[in-house]
């Protein structure tokens, strides 16, 4: 829904950015050496990972890291299926997300060392809030939620963390979505993740001063309406995209049992600036995050009733169908936003076009291999699709028939003058002596 509300700063960030990219194959290889050359200081990886050979972070005078950097694809194993030599991924570590503007950042390192994009591999889009514009505190939420007064609209696979007491249990993350889901989503309590030393991120904290959320990051503490001091509990909603697709982003539109796959715009400029991060934001709230309550119509001892269900409901009540319940109010959206329209999910794309594969593997090639391999290579190679092509033409007939058609089309294209018929019977013969000899 829209509605006038206090104008306020969202706390909307990205938490995860990275995308699959290729090499400039003039420069091949782009590794750690490249950029050492190039003057960057580079942190190099003993080793790599599951899926790339190589595993280098570039960093800045004070070791803080800036890029990172997988090349160099294990190709010998067919899970790998679809990455070339210079297929990159390539990310941003997490406290460059909040410092001006990463896109930014990326597209300009991108464009200076002549990186070809292809999509984006994951970005994570998050928001920090104390509250629901609704009012609703998110803990309050989270425990009627479990009991089962809402239910949630899509991504009905649910995963609950927490902790069970004596007096009662307490869940302090919700996440949705299959490990297989383009789009995941997760509620959780991220003042509790930051209490913890080793996940301390000083730099959210101070987005969190800035955006009004906390006055005192040291003490993450805030002053009240009346003055008086409290610690907050900052939860935050995080969306996490992941795309197969070159452009478009996969999301699943769930009615009933029956998923639709429909499709939406993923491309960087869609995350340049803060207020494109909070629209595409009310975009995936508005349609993953999305409650109802559970509602009930029926009769009891002749009495026609309509109410919410509770946990001690009686066996006759019969819940409403879906689509005739209230719909649970969290966020008040931008007046005159326009929600992306959805459309059919595209036919998966190839990681590249077939035509720039052969031509980059060519450059590869002919930059590690002596010329007089090259040329071996191509005369083999000519070889094969002169032999390929003729098959094409030779009819189905006798072992002889067979082989002296495909003879007398090569003969044919390296220029023989005679007839075909000539040719044919000349090489008809011979077989038959060869074949009485």
């Amino acid at each position: 829904m829209s509605r006038e509300i206090e104008v306020k700063q969202r706390c909307v960030n990205l938490d995860w950015l990275e995308v699959y990219v290729l090499e400039d194959a003039t420069k091949y290889p782009m590794d750690a050496d490249y950029f050492r050359r190039a003057g960057y200081l580079v942190n190099e990886r003993e080793y790599g990972t599951r899926v790339y050979k190589e595993m280098f972070t570039i960093v800045d005078v004070d070791n803080n890291p800036l890029v990172e950097i997988r090349r160099n694809p294990a190709s010998g194993n067919a899970s790998f299926c679809g990455l070339v030599p210079e297929s990159v991924h390539m990310r941003l570590p997490n406290w460059m997300l909040y410092q001006g503007n990463p896109v930014d950042y990326l597209r300009d390192f991108l464009l200076k060392h002549g990186y070809i994009f292809k999509r984006i591999y994951r970005i994570d889009i998050c928001y920090d809030f104390e509250y629901f514009d609704s009012g609703d505190l998110p803990q309050r939420f989270v425990q009627r939620y479990m009991k089962g007064i809402y239910r949630k609209i899509n991504q009905c696979e649910r995963t609950a963390h927490g902790k069970d007491g004596w007096s009662d249990c307490v869940e302090n993350s919700l996440s949705w979505g299959s490990r297989s889901s383009m789009v995941s989503t997760k509620l959780y309590d991220k003042t509790l993740e930051l209490s913890s030393p080793k996940n301390d991120k000083p730099y959210i904290k101070s987005c969190w001063m800035l955006h009004g959320l906390i006055d005192n990051p040291m003490s993450m503490t805030k002053l009240d309406t009346n003055g008086e001091l409290y610690h907050p509990k900052i939860w935050r909603l995080e969306f996490s995209m992941k795309s197969e697709a070159d452009g478009w982003l996969v999301i699943e539109m769930q009615n009933g049992k029956k998923v639709r796959k429909q499709a939406i715009p993923h491309r960087l400029e869609q995350f340049d600036a803060k207020d494109k991060i909070w629209k595409r934001f009310q975009d995936l709230a508005y349609h993953y995050f999305s409650f109802k309550y559970r509602e009930y119509v029926g009769a009891h001892n002749g009495i026609a009733y309509n109410a919410l269900v509770s946990v001690n409901s009686d066996a006759d009540r019969q819940l409403k169908r879906k689509d005739r319940c209230r719909d649970k109010t969290l966020f008040y959206w931008d007046q005159g936003h326009v929600f992306h329209q959805l459309s059919a999910a595209p036919s998966p794309s190839k990681p590249a076009n077939d035509l720039e594969v052969l031509r980059r593997r060519l450059n590869v090639y002919r930059m590690t291999h002596p010329q007089q391999d090259i040329r071996n290579a191509c005369e083999v190679l000519l070889k094969n699709i002169e032999s390929i092509q003729s098959i094409r033409f030779v009819p189905l007939g006798d072992e002889i028939e067979r082989m002296a058609m495909q003879i007398t089309l090569n003969k044919k294209m390296h220029g023989d003058p005679r007839s075909a018929l000539e040719i044919i019977a000349e090489i008809k013969q011979l077989l038959i002596n060869d074949k009485v000899l």
